[in-house]
């Protein structure tokens, strides 16, 4: 790797981390630091590899301890937590790591991650019912709605609400958020002018879709 991009190794031993610890110590500015930490973090998380990601869970909790005046990065930290534990398979657990980086963003709206949607997307595939309630409510708040921008994730949105509506027995709002999302799936302009493909939906979300149908 380049030694630009000494904050974006996909690989891990005692040479690379002792390379980029010296090269972190040389960043003068503490929230650069904070944002190297946390971008290396992530370069390891989606690897998916269970020791790389071990390393990444350590530099984000580093980041969490060390660097918590450093709020730009911090609710993505939260959001790579999430992640991780998603990916070792410990779904409550990443919901948990969600919603404190959901509750970050409360706090701090000018620091927003796609937290939100993960949150709510994993607890409708998990069946977590008692979480349905929260899901409208975080979809309902401003800084959440001005972050839904593109057709995919209007699909995934209204996708989410139909599930929801449909557990509370809602059939209206259910059948009216199904077609919505439906009406974005199959959308061929994303509506911005320079960039007609940007966000549109490639490949439908195979078990929304049947939680959306199900009777």
């Amino acid at each position: 790797m380049k030694d630009k991009d000494w904050f974006r190794n996909t690989t891990w031993n005692e040479e690379i981390e002792k390379h980029f610890f010296i090269k972190l110590k040389r960043v003068r500015d503490k929230g650069m630091q904070a944002q190297y930490l946390n971008l290396q973090a992530g370069a390891l998380t989606y690897t998916k590899d269970a020791e790389l990601m071990e390393v990444a869970e350590t530099l984000i909790n580093k980041q969490l301890q060390e660097y918590s005046d450093c709020i730009l990065y911090m609710s993505r930290a939260y959001h790579l937590l999430g992640d991780i534990y998603g990916f070792r398979g410990n779904f409550n657990k990443t919901l948990d790591y969600y919603k404190q980086a959901i509750n970050f963003e409360a706090v701090f709206p000018n620091s927003i991650t796609n937290s939100f949607m993960d949150y709510a997307e994993l607890a409708v595939k998990t069946n977590r019912t008692d979480l349905f309630e929260d899901i409208e409510k975080i979809f309902a708040e401003k800084r959440y709605v001005s972050a839904v921008l593109f057709p995919l994730t209007k699909y995934l949105k209204y996708s989410i609400l139909s599930i929801v509506s449909k557990h509370k027995n809602d059939t209206e709002k259910a059948k009216y958020y199904a077609d919505l999302a439906n009406r974005n799936a199959e959308m061929q302009q994303s509506g911005l002018t320079k960039n007609q493909t940007l966000g549109l939906v490639r490949e439908r979300d195979k078990i929304l879709d049947e939680l959306v149908r199900k009777e």
